[in-house]
């Protein structure tokens, strides 16, 4: 579950071409991602969900370190805008942590279903971050997405339930993610940026797992403190063969979004980001049995829906403004 953008690079090979390669990359990326949640989902049944998550981020960096190494030489993590990057890294932190915390009370495709608001929120947040314009018809897409988002989880009813507003911080501290990019510099590499990036994940994994072993365990009738305040489990070799799984599906994920984002434009791209929607629901359903509610499929439609618009409606303000 990541979603990185890039600056599109085309090597002389026509344009249809790199956009349908671009596409093909980015699909099978949110595919991967949703098996990879999915496996983390599994893990949460037996582990605390901060043991799994801070095992993965360490073999990660690992293999995005190797990764660097081999495309810039020793020197791939010298960069000026360090800060930034970590920064960066900081809000993936608190997005994804967020979202594998829901995962652990939440079936799979509930929680996309929410988390794919993350791009309204890029909207809403581009104009007092960056200063950019936005109409009245894609601030009407907003707020049609996140009244979608109010009618699936029905706040007020006996059925609502208080965790699955965690995917909906998750999708705004993710939102963060694409505005710092655009922050950095364009000439950065994009193996240094997803170093410093999963680098300062992992620290912060570190640094609140270490802290959760001076804590004492939370009882196990707790709710969502439960689920972060526990100590953690041996592992089994099953544990370890599906962390490390996790960590290389993670690692396959984010390099086919580096390949999808260098093939074709962000705008042509943005309206498949809403297939991890679809992946999710089939993997839900395939592993835990899951079936989404009438509530889940209409919020789901409207917020892709909403979603695809403010993209399509941001590209042709784009030409207009080029033109």
């Amino acid at each position: 579950m990541a979603q990185l953008k890039y600056h599109r690079v085309n090597h002389g090979i026509g344009t249809y071409t790199m956009t349908i390669r671009g596409i093909s990359f980015l699909v099978t990326a949110l595919l991967i991602f949703a098996v990879q949640d999915s496996v983390v989902k599994h893990l949460t049944e037996q582990y605390q969900v901060l043991q799994i998550l801070t095992l993965r981020s360490i073999i990660v960096v690992f293999i995005m370190a190797c990764i660097a190494y081999l495309r810039l030489g020793s020197t791939f993590y010298k960069t000026n805008q360090s800060g930034l990057m970590m920064l960066r890294g900081c809000f993936a932190f608190a997005a994804f942590t967020n979202y594998y915390f829901a995962l652990s009370f939440l079936p799979l495709g509930d929680a996309a279903t929410v988390y794919m608001t993350a791009p309204l929120f890029v909207t809403a947040l581009s104009v007092p971050l960056l200063g950019e314009q936005v109409g009245m018809r894609r601030w009407m897409a907003v707020v049609i997405g996140f009244t979608a988002v109010v009618f699936m989880l029905n706040p007020g009813s006996d059925l609502f339930r208080p965790i699955a507003l965690l995917p909906l911080a998750s999708a705004l501290f993710y939102s963060f993610i694409p505005i710092l990019t655009r922050k950095i510099n364009a000439n950065e590499h994009t193996p240094t940026i997803t170093f410093y990036t999963t680098f300062s994940y992992a620290v912060l994994c570190l640094i609140l797992s270490s802290a959760i072993h001076v804590w004492p365990a939370a009882p196990a009738d707790s709710g969502i403190w439960a689920a972060i305040a526990q100590p953690w489990n041996t592992l089994n070799a099953n544990a370890w063969m599906l962390i490390t799984l996790s960590s290389v599906f993670f690692a396959a994920g984010v390099l086919c979004i580096a390949a999808a984002y260098r093939a074709a434009e962000v705008s042509v791209l943005a309206p498949f980001e809403y297939s991890y929607l679809l992946w999710a629901t089939m993997v839900g359903y395939i592993v835990f049995s899951d079936v989404p509610t009438l509530r889940t499929w209409v919020a789901g439609v409207i917020i892709a829906g909403s979603g695809i618009y403010i993209a399509v409606r941001e590209r042709h303000v784009d030409r207009m403004n080029t033109a």
